[in-house]
């Protein structure tokens, strides 16, 4: 079995990096809205796909049923403190 890289990586690190800047500076998680926003992406449809790929992979977790639900793994930070 080989271990591919996942597509988009540097969309996802990006993703990643905006989530924790966003909810250190608000208080809060990001939106779907504001994340797809900041990522570039064109519709929040694109954006939850990216968003539901991240949480199968680890790197997203899922707090419940509210929009704002989605927050970076401990696992997902420190892969970017490692990397960065």
């Amino acid at each position: 079995m080989q271990n591919h890289q996942p597509r988009n990586r540097e969309k996802r690190v990006q993703i990643m990096q905006y989530m924790l800047s966003f909810a250190l500076e608000q208080g809060r998680q990001p939106s779907v809205r504001e994340i797809g926003m900041a990522a570039g992406l064109q519709s929040t449809s694109t954006t939850a796909g990216y968003l539901r790929r991240m949480v199968n992979e680890g790197l997203l977790a899922q707090g419940g049923q509210a929009r704002r639900n989605y927050y970076v793994t401990r696992y997902a930070a420190e892969q970017l403190r490692d990397a960065g």
